[in-house]
């Protein structure tokens, strides 16, 4: 197989704030609650963070680092993140969860699996927030290298590749 690319599609499928999954089937809640609310169905705003092998351009220098999204929710509605969780050196880990005064952490909820004994196949979570408070915050998320941490329960106190910021305005 030659090399992977990502086309440049991605970065509009994030900006749009839609999910963009890769490589497994889907078995996740897939609720069809229009509301935004928290009641399981889907979020008023989603989105996914980068792929792998996007993060490592970043990481390697290769392509820009990741812009900033902006995110505007009502008091009461959801933000979602779907986070690609593979068997990998490298991954992405949430490093700033924002204002908690602003925002409450959900459930994460399972959104896709892989066949068993796939090799290197991940499955994607999706974080989900609801915003409790007009105002303002930024959610952090790092892409490290795993094996430099020295902490493996703090991703700050791994070797950062690329980071992602959320800017969530609430009112």
């Amino acid at each position: 197989m030659k090399g992977r690319t990502i086309p440049a599609a991605v970065a509009a499928v994030l900006a749009a704030g839609l999910t963009a999954l890769t490589g497994c089937s889907s078995d996740g809640p897939g609720g069809s609650d229009s509301t935004g609310g928290s009641g399981g169905g889907s979020p008023a705003a989603l989105l996914a963070l980068p792929a792998d092998l996007d993060a490592e351009a970043v990481a390697g220098g290769k392509q820009p680092a990741f812009e900033p999204s902006d995110v505007h929710l009502a008091v009461g509605r959801t933000f979602g993140m779907d986070v690609r969780v593979a068997p990998l050196q490298h991954g992405w880990r949430l490093v700033d969860p924002g204002d908690t005064a602003l925002l409450r952490r959900d459930a994460d909820s399972k959104q896709s699996t892989c066949a068993p004994n796939t090799a290197g196949c991940g499955h994607t979570v999706r974080q989900s927030w609801t915003a409790t408070a007009a105002g303002s915050t930024t959610l952090t998320w790092r892409y490290v290298d795993l094996a430099s941490c020295k902490d493996a329960q703090d991703p700050a106190s791994c070797r950062t590749l690329a980071d992602k910021e959320v800017r969530i305005t609430v009112g």
